[in-house]
């Protein structure tokens, strides 16, 4: 019994000096809710925004892990309160925001906006008909914009001086450039209260 207890004491030292001395919390996850628009082009968008996250988990020490999932809609997850849910709506006027009592005005008047943060009611949509050819490219970097608005509960602010997936005008060719990775990885850790059941 003594040396089982000695052999887990040194298993827990060697995890945290793996872990450079910081004890990280389980995994992040991105669940976003299939409600509308071509699911395959969703899948493969998850499959793809999974890559973006092991970038950003390199990145971070509060998360051993970070996966992005699809949420089938009718359905609510249990959450953590450092998840994250994006809605993938057909168009936006099936917007989740604007059926809770929030404003899409902005995006209402720009369809080249592919998505939309309510810092407010913490709710994270993108519209599938904005998408170019149902691309999952554009809906990965889309999701990883919108999940990064929320991290950082910061509006239109987050795109000054940001290029790649984070500008003003989101470049989601290519992958998350190193500073839009390093900045969702330096605000990841951040907990909220999002709307899941909608």
């Amino acid at each position: 019994m003594g040396m089982e207890k000695s052999t887990f004491a040194s298993e827990i030292l060697i995890i945290h000096k793996f872990n450079g001395g910081h004890l990280k919390m389980g995994g992040f996850t991105v669940h976003v809710k299939y409600k509308g628009g071509k699911r395959d082009s969703l899948e493969k968008a998850v499959t793809l925004l999974n890559t973006y996250l092991k970038s950003v988990i390199d990145k971070q020490k509060t998360f051993d892990a970070g996966t992005a999932v699809l949420v089938e809609d009718n359905t609510t997850p249990s959450i953590l309160e450092t998840d994250v849910m994006v809605y993938m709506v057909r168009n936006i006027s099936k917007s989740v925001i604007k059926a809770q009592g929030g404003s899409v005005a902005t995006a209402e008047a720009n369809d080249k906006i592919l998505g939309m943060t309510d810092l407010n009611k913490k709710i994270c949509e993108v519209y599938a008909d904005r998408l170019y050819e149902d691309s999952p490219k554009e809906l990965s970097g889309a999701i990883f914009h919108e999940t990064a608005h929320i991290k950082s509960n910061q509006d239109n602010a987050m795109h000054t001086n940001k290029t790649g997936f984070l500008g003003a005008s989101p470049d989601y060719n290519g992958s998350p450039t190193d500073d839009n990775v390093q900045f969702l990885a330096t605000n990841l850790g951040r907990k909220l209260a999002m709307t899941t059941s909608y």
